[in-house]
């Protein structure tokens, strides 16, 4: 029985099909024992053994970024990366989310001339580049919460398809415009027959509790993104 078809991982099954499918991805591994997708040189990781992950990578040359999905908590010890636990929340519900927009909001679809402003305001832009978010804009889309004719706050994101970068700017929170803001998006991508998820650090607690909100589904263990230096 391949991987992929334990139910235990139906989360992950689905996120590596779709990278697959959607984001030019390939499959480097789908066996019993991993299932290991490659794009544009980031790797997504699903080993039923974590213990069996640095054969893989000597096997396969798999160095640099990389995501290591359904693992134990002590991963980044085991296999000798530095890395902070994340959940990945995923909607499984096949019917999409109520949008109730905050009075006086609309959301819409920002430029890339916005692009600037995105990486100024965004909380954890890492190695995004003005470049690289523009791309994003035009290519999946980043929408942002108007409020009185003001930016509010945004959505979009990340390559390989998962949602991100939700903003609110501070003197618009507590409002229901990150909810707003994240219901809006899983319905946009729910239109495109994909699986709306996104990753939360374990010490976010408000974006947590609003994964519970939305209905989201945990998965499995734990997420891992890191440099992996092959050895």
């Amino acid at each position: 029985m391949k991987l992929t078809e334990n139910d235990k991982y139906t989360i992950p099954r689905a996120m590596l099909d779709e990278i697959v499918r959607f984001e030019s991805g390939e499959y480097i591994v789908n066996d019993d024992r991993a299932i290991i997708v490659r794009i544009d040189g980031r790797y997504k990781c699903l080993v039923e053994d974590i213990n069996d992950f640095p054969k893989f990578a000597r096997k396969f040359g798999i160095n640099g970024l990389v995501c290591i999905l359904c693992a134990p908590i002590n991963t980044p010890k085991i296999i000798g990366f530095e890395a902070n636990a994340v959940k990945t929340y995923a909607y499984t519900d096949p019917m999409p989310p109520a949008v109730n927009l905050p009075d006086g909001v609309e959301i819409k679809r920002l430029a890339p001339t916005l692009a600037q402003t995105v990486k100024d305001r965004y909380h954890n832009p890492g190695d995004y580049s003005v470049q690289t978010i523009a791309e994003l804009m035009r290519d999946k889309g980043i929408f942002g919460a108007i409020k009185g004719g003001r930016l509010a706050g945004f959505i979009g994101r990340h390559p390989e398809g998962d949602m991100g970068m939700l903003e609110v700017y501070e003197q618009f929170r507590r409002q229901g415009i990150g909810s707003a803001l994240e219901r809006f998006l899983i319905n946009f991508i729910m239109t495109f027959g994909r699986m709306p998820v996104c990753d939360v650090y374990l010490d976010n607690e408000p974006s947590i509790n609003l994964q519970q909100n939305i209905g989201m589904t945990a998965a499995p263990d734990y997420t891992f993104w890191g440099e992996y230096v092959n050895r």
